[in-house]
């Protein structure tokens, strides 16, 4: 059970007011091997793994009608089949891939909850999806080691939606244009979501090893981008008809990671070609080669102090008829430490822009009591360029106080 309430400091306005009940529960189903002898077969060990919610915030249903007051909704619902050379999942599940710690060129499958694209800063904010997923351990070649193979088949993709009118995270770009479409200065059409099975589907493929001590990956993806763009195409009678949508993309990319002692240095490249990007200033997207990569290092010194930094970057090869800089780049950051034996932790997070996009800045503090409660507050900060990815949210800097129980 956990109450989470978030305060926008700009107007003291209560933002969101969640008191929610999360519930999980799981069953293995385990068959008998074979008797032993040359015939032998191993053990195949089908498990369910259910998760769930029910969630009342009349804060966050009082700022537009994206959130209801009370809801409930299955998240994760997966049945899982492991064996000794390959193991299945069937069901809505969570597919985290990549090794940065806040950007991850290559994390494709699950889409963003627009609804609480923030969260509380330092959880998850991404929504589980129906999918199919197998993991395949393949014989060792040469000097590799631990070779494996991950596939993921999404048959119809789900994206971010566009938070609603009067949501805290209704972005100033969306809110001009439903201004001037409400003024009749063009239609606004309703988002254009995927629809047909595997046609709009979502196909991932990872190939991972081992290499004298490197942890090696190579991925490709095919299916519609998370986040939507806006398209315009002119009516009948001419009037501008713009809709965001999802178009198709094709990504591929190579990830690597390293221990060193306390340490782990990691990195991530993705060339997404032919990728659809907003074109600044109008409503509409045109497509170009981009490439992006996030490098990075984290450490634990003594027991518990710890420090994070990932620097990433992107490059956009046509960004002149897009309006936009060729290179974009930036640091995610996290410092924090543990106290009163261990049961208090206080640290800082955020991202920093170094090609106008703003910055975020999250002090937190968390506090156990015995293995039960959690008792977390934070502040989030945003700031930058009003036109910013980060800075466009300067007016909704807010605090957030979490009180969890576990049962």
């Amino acid at each position: 059970m956990e109450s989470r309430n978030q305060l926008r400091l700009r107007d003291g306005r209560a933002i969101s007011t969640r008191q929610r009940l999360w519930l999980e529960g799981g069953y293995n189903f385990r068959t008998a091997s074979t008797p032993g002898g040359a015939g032998a077969r191993p053990d195949i060990t089908p498990s369910l793994f259910l998760s769930g919610r029910l969630d009342a915030d009349m804060a966050a249903a009082s700022f537009s009608d994206d959130v209801n007051d009370v809801s409930a909704a299955l998240q994760e619902a997966y049945c899982t089949v492991d064996g000794q050379y390959a193991d299945f999942f069937v069901g809505r599940k969570m597919v985290r891939w990549g090794t940065g710690d806040g950007i991850n060129p290559l994390d494709l499958i699950n889409p963003q909850d627009h609804r609480d694209p923030f969260s509380s800063g330092r959880s998850d904010n991404r929504l589980p999806v129906f999918l199919g997923q197998a993991a395949f351990s393949l014989p060792a070649v040469g000097p590799f080691e631990a070779l494996s193979l991950q596939a993921v088949l999404v048959p119809l993709a789900q994206v971010t939606k566009v938070p609603g009118p009067g949501s805290p995270w209704e972005t100033p770009s969306i809110r001009h244009i439903r201004q001037a479409a409400a003024e009749g200065r063009f239609a606004l059409e309703e988002q254009d979501l995927p629809s047909s099975w595997f046609n709009d589907g979502k196909y991932m493929a990872h190939l991972s090893t081992t290499l004298h001590g490197w942890d090696l990956g190579l991925a490709a993806f095919s299916g519609p981008r998370n986040s939507p763009v806006l398209a315009s195409m002119p009516d009948a009678a001419g009037r501008p008809v713009v809709r965001p949508q999802s178009p198709g993309m094709a990504a591929v990319g190579l990830n690597f990671a390293k221990g060193l002692e306390q340490s782990t240095l990691r990195g991530e490249l993705g060339l997404k070609p032919a990728y659809p990007l907003q074109v600044r200033g109008r409503p509409d997207f045109e497509r170009s080669d981009m490439l992006e990569g996030v490098i990075g290092l984290d450490r634990t010194f003594s027991l518990n102090r710890y420090l994070n930094l990932q620097y990433y970057t992107t490059h956009i090869q046509d960004a002149g008829k897009l309006g936009q800089s060729c290179w974009a780049h930036g640091m995610t950051y996290e410092i924090s430490d543990q106290f009163l034996q261990d049961d208090l932790k206080l640290g800082v997070s955020g991202i920093v822009g170094f090609s106008g996009q703003g910055w975020t800045l999250q002090p937190y503090a968390e506090y156990k009591f015995g293995d039960d409660w959690l008792l977390a507050f934070s502040i989030m900060l945003f700031g930058g360029n009003g036109s910013g990815a980060y800075g466009q949210y300067g007016d909704s800097d807010f605090a957030t106080l979490r009180i969890r129980r576990t049962f």
